[in-house]
C-alpha cells in the first residue's frame, strides 16, 4: 500500500534553488571585486647608523673642552707727552767796561767847567754825575754811531746808592736828539771821586710822545 504521494528525492536540487545559490555567489564575488583592496602599511626602511673609528688621541681631542676665546687685556693708556714749558727768553747780558773813562774825560782842558760844577755837588749827587759821564763815553765806545750828550739816571725808576755804588735801573742818554733806555752799575772808589767799575745794557729808543711825562727834554 502506497502511502500518500511522496516527497520528491533529496537528491534532486530544485533547479530555483541553485539557481538562486548560483547568483547569490556571482553578486558576492563581484561586489568583493568592486571594494578596494586594503593599503598594507609600507615597511620601514631600515635606519642606518654610520659608525666613525676614532683613534686614541683623536677621541681625547674630541672630548677636550674648547678653549675659550682670547679676550683682549685691558692697556694701561699710554701716557701723554708732557708740554714742555716754553723757557722766557734770555735778558741780554750787560756789558762790562774793561777800562775806564770818565777820569780822562774830567781831566781833559775843555772839561773844566765840568770839574767846577762837580765840586758844588752833593756827595750822592756827584757820584751819580760822575756814572753818567762813565755811561756817555762807554756809550759812544762801545757804537761810535752812538753820540751821547746826556744822561738821565732816574727817567723812569729812581736810582739805588748804596754806599759807593750807583745802580740805575732806569736811566736813559740822548744821542741825535733821541732818547734811548739805559740801564747800568756803577762802582766808585773809596772816596767817591772816579769810577772804578762799570756795566751797562742800551735798550729800546723811548717813544717821543713820553717824553714829557718822563722830564726828557729834546735839547739843552
Amino acid at each position: 500500500m502506497r502511502g500518500p504521494a511522496s516527497l520528491a528525492p533529496r537528491s534532486e536540487a530544485s533547479p530555483w534553488g541553485i539557481s538562486a545559490s548560483a547568483g547569490l555567489h556571482a553578486l558576492l564575488a563581484a561586489t568583493l571585486a568592486l571594494m578596494p583592496l586594503p593599503k598594507w602599511p609600507k615597511q620601514l626602511e631600515e635606519e642606518r647608523v654610520s659608525v666613525d673609528i676614532l683613534t686614541p688621541q683623536q677621541f681625547e681631542d674630541s672630548t677636550r673642552p674648547a678653549p675659550k676665546p682670547a679676550t683682549a687685556e685691558p692697556q694701561a693708556p699710554k701716557p701723554q707727552p708732557v708740554p714742555s714749558l716754553a723757557k722766557p727768553p734770555a735778558q741780554p747780558s750787560m756789558i762790562r767796561a774793561t777800562e775806564m773813562l770818565s777820569a780822562k774825560t774830567i781831566a781833559d782842558p775843555r772839561s773844566r767847567q765840568v770839574r767846577a760844577d762837580l765840586a758844588t755837588l752833593a756827595s750822592d749827587e756827584r757820584m751819580t754825575q760822575l756814572c753818567n759821564i762813565e755811561a756817555m763815553d762807554q756809550i759812544h765806545k762801545w757804537r761810535a754811531d752812538f753820540q751821547p750828550d746826556r744822561v738821565v739816571a732816574y727817567a723812569t725808576a729812581e736810582e739805588k746808592i748804596t754806599g759807593t755804588t750807583v745802580k740805575a735801573d732806569g736811566a736813559a742818554f740822548r744821542s741825535r736828539r733821541n732818547w734811548y733806555a739805559l740801564k747800568f752799575n756803577c762802582a766808585l772808589a773809596q772816596d767817591g771821586e772816579s769810577v772804578i767799575g762799570f756795566e751797562f745794557l742800551v735798550g729800546d729808543p723811548v717813544p717821543r710822545e713820553k717824553w714829557d711825562e718822563l722830564g726828557l727834554p729834546a735839547v739843552h
